[in-house]
């Protein structure tokens, strides 16, 4: 099975500039074939996280002065996975950040980032 490498951050906090400091990186295989459900099971399992009442955020940072993309459905699985097979030179381009929130919690959300990265 074809796999892309990818570097996820968590235990970390957004800072007032748009950046994810601190915290834990790990390097985890994603397979190219990876639905938005697989992803997040996946992010589970390396960060050990089993209540299904914690809800997992992803984002991934393109540019610096951009704000983060989210990952929230499959077709933004399949864009992440593509932009990362097109960036093979930097392992550590585009690593994801890893968010986990109390269900009925407010959503953990860097300043000024809207909810959609992608158009309906």
């Amino acid at each position: 099975m074809d796999e892309v490498c990818v570097f996820i951050n968590f235990n970390s906090q957004w800072d007032g500039t748009l950046r994810y400091v601190g915290g834990e990186l790990k390097g985890i295989l994603v397979p190219k074939t990876a639905t938005y459900v697989d992803l997040i099971q996946l992010v589970r399992s390396v960060i050990g996280i089993s209540r299904l009442d914690m809800t997992i955020v992803t984002r991934y940072v393109v540019e610096p002065e951009l704000p983060p993309v989210r990952i929230q459905c499959d077709a933004d699985v399949k864009f992440y996975i593509q932009l990362k097979k097109k960036d093979v030179h930097v392992l550590s381009k585009f690593l994801i950040t890893i968010d986990v929130l109390e269900e009925s919690g407010a959503e953990a959300m860097p300043p000024d980032v809207g909810e959609s990265n992608h158009i309906d």
